[in-house]
């Protein structure tokens, strides 16, 4: 079965990202599914100010995932611009694309409504990007996209276009099934009604940060005036999601964690969540430094890997087109 999945490189990985993307993706390569795995640079440029920062974070980001466990020899780990097709292919997608699906897109919506920006000053690439990820993802026909909930839209898009592209000119696409991650989402630790996020620096527990900051977010994160530890997310978020950290920390089920604590203070749980915090990602931690210089070398071979893949879909497309 092949699977293709992508992150943006916006900045260094935190909790929220473990949870729901690379813990789904080291379930996935012990399967022996035929994986690949796109830094998405190119959408990271949909914000100009990420521009000169891209190239340093999409670095820094193979590095972390790498050793947190994700094998380049099983995952072809590969930057999206150094693959020039996923342009080439979105272009052909956009005249099989209409406006009004790209208008109703949750981020364009964001922009032009909760940020009360009007349409003209919405950069094309923010409005367009999600025909770049329809090509990003239709390129290698996979099988599988392992998606969050919040980006179940997009696919959809995505099959829409495929099946409108495989009506009118030739059935060429499969369509592509999602792959909902089953991990609870975690929240920030100052505001547990929204998710983490590096838009919060104070409530965004990054996995690779300095161990003193780290020590003081956990420390500081919010919690409530009762002094007892269940789950409740509706009258208790704040502990409910250090539950939830201590639960993808350790792996134990929710209830066992508030029979276990049933007597603790918050400032005992919170010290055990730092605790286990550096046994889960201490090794990965140290390791990161050592893997940063084997970069070049993983996005070279997932690039080739890459590169063989989608061409045979191109060249088919080419003798259509």
């Amino acid at each position: 079965m092949r699977i293709l999945t992508g992150i943006k490189p916006t900045g260094s990985l935190h909790l929220g990202n473990y949870a729901g993307f690379v813990k789904s993706l080291l379930e996935l390569q012990e399967k022996g599914h035929e994986i690949f795995l796109m830094i998405a640079d190119l959408h990271a440029l949909t914000d100009p100010t990420n521009i000169k920062k891209v190239k340093k974070i999409k670095e820094n980001l193979v590095a972390e995932i790498v050793s947190l466990g994700i094998d380049p020899k099983k995952v072809a780990i590969f930057y999206q611009s150094e693959i020039y097709f996923h342009p080439y292919l979105a272009w052909i997608l956009s005249c099989f694309t209409s406006l009004g699906d790209l208008y109703r897109m949750h981020h364009f919506k964001e922009l032009t409504q909760n940020l009360k920006m009007k349409k003209e000053q919405v950069n094309a690439g923010a409005l367009y990007y999600p025909v770049l990820q329809a090509a990003d993802i239709l390129l290698y026909n996979p099988d599988l996209v392992p998606v969050g909930e919040d980006q179940k839209q997009h696919l959809e898009l995505t099959r829409e276009i495929a099946r409108n592209f495989n009506k009118k000119v030739k059935k060429i696409f499969k369509i592509p099934k999602e792959y909902l991650t089953q991990t609870a989402e975690i929240k920030s630790l100052t505001n547990p009604f929204k998710k983490m996020s590096k838009s919060d620096p104070d409530g965004c527990l990054g996995i690779f940060e300095p161990k003193n900051m780290i020590i003081q977010k956990i420390r500081k994160a919010v919690t409530d005036s009762e002094g007892k530890i269940y789950y409740n997310p509706t009258t208790k978020p704040g502990i409910s999601n250090l539950i939830l950290i201590y639960h993808l920390l350790i792996e134990k089920p929710l209830k066992e964690i508030e029979n276990e604590f049933q007597n603790s203070s918050y400032k005992e749980f919170k010290d055990l969540i730092i605790e286990k915090f550096f046994e889960k990602f201490g090794s990965a931690r140290e390791k990161k430094k050592e893997i940063l210089l084997e970069v070049p070398q993983i996005v070279k071979l997932g690039k080739e890997i890459a590169f063989k893949v989608s061409c045979q879909l191109i060249t088919e497309i080419e003798k259509i087109i």
